[in-house]
């Protein structure tokens, strides 16, 4: 569960309200419908003709908006996938503490993320596994705190992406500290960490390597301290009445467009690569999380 999951100074300001960005683009992708995998869609889906997904504000390379076109992996996985499907994708670019109860509410059928698949999201939604992240620390270059390990964050001021993985982990490292503990914030995308980072309001940013990498991108005055977790990430699916089969779909899709290179064609435009997968794995309600190395 990453989370995920940036940047300086090109900041998207219509999402810090938490407000949505809708796209009925059609799938800019060389990925084309399997009818094997289209087969094994629930019908509601199969009539509505079209898969209803949520993509978290995490930033580049992983989803962004530009120019009025939304971009990044996680953008061109989830037309991708709707095309393996036969159906438009119908994407939503939303905060990412909105996914899980977008899902709740049935605003989506799925939500991309970078999910870590743990016990407690396991109660609210079901995962199939896409991508594999670690976490770490975005600093200020050249200041004292560099932090390497988890027990580096005691008395120290840091946050994450509110909902995110990073967040539960800094707060679940923050209670075990002897001495003072650290001042954890939330913030509702990577652009507002940042923006915290740079005027001292924190210290460090607990995010997604992939996240990490393009804020320094963006501004030479960032840089990345420590290797934190790391395992499977996750794209989540509505639990309702379509969720058994849509999530033995989604797992037919990932493993057709892995098999067809067209999974590896669109890591290695948005440079994820370093991520990739070679099979997707499904987790549902009763299923073992897969172990992170928190």
């Amino acid at each position: 569960m990453k989370s995920s999951r940036s940047k300086g100074l090109c900041l998207l300001a219509l999402l810090a309200t938490g407000a949505l960005a809708g796209s009925h683009a059609m799938a800019q992708t060389g990925a084309t419908k399997a009818d094997n995998v289209a087969a094994m869609l629930p019908k509601a889906l199969k009539d509505s003709g079209e898969l209803r997904i949520a993509v978290p504000d995490i930033g580049k390379p992983l989803a962004y908006k530009e120019g009025g076109s939304l971009k990044g992996m996680d953008v061109d996985l989830a037309q991708a996938v709707a095309a393996t499907m036969g159906l438009k994708a119908n994407i939503s670019l939303i905060p990412f503490s909105a996914a899980l109860t977008g899902l709740q509410a049935n605003k989506f059928d799925i939500s991309y993320g970078e999910f870590y698949v743990t016990k407690e999201r396991l109660q609210v939604a079901d995962f199939v596994t896409n991508w594999q992240d670690y976490s770490t620390f975005l600093v200020k270059k050249g200041k004292a705190f560099q932090p390497k390990a988890l027990t580096d964050i005691c008395g120290q001021k840091v946050g994450a992406m509110a909902g995110s993985a990073e967040l539960a982990t800094l707060k679940s490292a923050g209670a075990g500290c002897s001495g003072k503990p650290p001042i954890v914030s939330a913030f509702p995308s990577i652009n507002n960490a940042v923006l915290a980072l740079n005027s001292s309001r924190v210290e460090g940013v607990l995010i997604n390597r992939g996240g990490a990498q393009e804020s320094i991108r963006l501004d030479t005055g960032l840089d990345a301290s420590g290797e934190i977790g790391g395992g499977p990430t996750a794209t989540a699916i509505a639990r309702n009445a379509n969720a058994g089969e849509l999530l033995v779909a989604m797992k037919a899709a990932y493993d057709h467009l892995i098999q067809s290179g067209e999974y590896g064609k669109i890591l290695d435009k948005n440079d994820t690569a370093y991520g990739a997968v070679t099979a997707a794995e499904t987790f549902k309600e009763g299923s073992t999380p897969p172990k992170y190395g928190f």
